[in-house]
């Protein structure tokens, strides 16, 4: 379950897996992911079955919902078995959750009908670290055996203070303790929303960083757009809900949304609308998919992921009318905007469809607003590079060398890869799969 997608050419699939595709060297494939759910509020969620739409889950129907794509996942697991030598389940949430445990193919039965050697991972940041371990194993006794051990994840501070708890561990369960890995701060590739916390974030008083307040509202979706910003040794990017912070940024951002009309609303709401307005002709306004329909002078839907129309910031001259099919692909498009001419390559995940003047359309600018159903821009280099080199100039700011987002994340999986206590885990990880 993730409002963090990316667009391959196959359709659809949570960017955590993508990332991990990465990670290995191998291509993304819809079916390292052949499930995603995407919460639309209202307790419903979009169903995306190997890339493409299956329409709208209500919360109801969840558990027929689990019966019925079972099956199929399962299908998809076998298929994935005979291309692959190694193959690595990521389980979801909790191994022991007995009230879901009937047709929790994401956790329980397929390790339970495979016979799956698997590794269980406790949280000890969010706390209660015991409970987690020794009870999953507990409550789950007919698993046990099939576990190789479990890991301790996301620990502060010096390893020897959690020497006696390790060990109790270890009794109690009967398992060996494979890793204790540390806390790593790096801010990129958050799962979800969860990971995101409230949007209380400030910005610093440094007088030298490009500031770019990226607008939160609720449904925010793909906000891992902003992640190759944050490698810029002089730009400072916050998540943020208040109106006063927007009037210190440079740039403004409205990413994008599950619900696009529900965003509208919670910018009216909280100030925000007024507040991007009554700033549009001082800051530098960037709109991706969602953002760029709220741009817009109004937006319909029928029923799409909302009903009815309301009136948008009226920032571009374009209309948005959602619906049906989906859009969901990696696209490349030609942008003739002041700092960036030529082809950019990207992916689009959306039903609402700009038009203006009759023509559908979709990017835009006009003076200091920009807007582009595009997602992950910002991974090239090249754009962003001549992005944050216009607003340096506009700002009489010194010039920077162009980074490499690529190199940058090849760079922090090697850093992880060369840590000790990761090195370890893998080195027990190992053994205990050998023998």
């Amino acid at each position: 379950m993730s409002l963090n997608a990316f667009a391959t050419a196959e359709g659809e699939m949570a960017y955590a897996q993508v990332f991990q595709a990465w990670a290995a060297g191998r291509k993304p494939s819809v079916k390292m992911n052949p499930l995603l759910l995407k919460p639309l509020g209202n307790m419903t969620s979009e169903i995306i079955f190997l890339g493409k739409t299956q329409g709208i889950l209500p919360s109801g129907e969840f558990q027929k919902f689990k019966a019925r794509y079972k099956k199929q996942v399962f299908a998809v697991f076998e298929e994935v078995l005979e291309e692959n030598d190694l193959v690595i389940i990521e389980g979801a949430g909790s191994l022991a959750e007995l009230n879901l445990l009937k047709n929790d193919f994401v956790n329980y039965e397929i390790v339970f009908r495979y016979q799956i050697p698997f590794l269980l991972v406790g949280d000890i940041d969010r706390g209660g670290i015991f409970a987690q371990i020794w009870g999953t194993y507990e409550l789950v006794p007919e698993l046990k055996a099939l576990s190789v051990g479990f890991v301790i994840n996301k620990f502060r501070g010096a390893p020897e203070l959690f020497a006696e708890g390790l060990k109790i561990l270890e009794e109690k369960t009967q398992k060996p303790c494979l890793g204790l890995l540390p806390f790593l701060p790096s801010g990129l590739f958050e799962e979800d929303s969860a990971s995101l916390g409230p949007p209380h974030e400030k910005f610093s008083s440094e007088p030298k960083k490009i500031k770019i307040a990226v607008i939160y509202y609720p449904h925010i979706s793909n906000y891992l757009d902003f992640d190759p910003l944050k490698i810029e040794p002089d730009v400072e990017v916050v998540l943020t809900a208040d109106p006063k912070e927007l009037s210190k940024a440079h740039v403004i951002i409205l990413p994008g949304s599950k619900n696009t009309m529900a965003s509208l609303n919670f910018l009216k709401e909280k100030d925000l609308f007024e507040a991007i307005k009554s700033l549009s002709h001082q800051k530098i306004i960037l709109g991706l998919c969602g953002g760029f329909q709220i741009l817009g002078q109004k937006i319909s839907d029928e029923g799409i992921e909302n009903y009815g129309q309301v009136a948008g910031l009226a920032l571009l001259p374009h209309e948005t009318h959602f619906y049906r099919p989906k859009i969901a692909s990696s696209r490349e498009i030609i942008l003739n905007w002041p700092f960036f001419q030529g082809k950019l390559r990207g992916f689009e995940i959306r039903y609402g469809r700009s038009f203006l003047e009759g023509e559908e359309i979709s990017h835009l600018f006009e003076r200091n607003v920009f807007g582009a159903y595009l997602h992950g821009v910002f991974y090239d280099d090249d754009f962003r590079h001549a992005f944050l080199s216009y607003v340096r100039s506009l700002l009489g700011f010194k010039p920077q060398t162009k980074r490499s987002f690529h190199k940058f994340v090849q760079e922090q999986i090697e850093k992880i890869s060369k840590e000790k206590a990761f090195k370890n885990f893998l080195t027990r990880l190992e053994k205990v799969l050998l023998t």
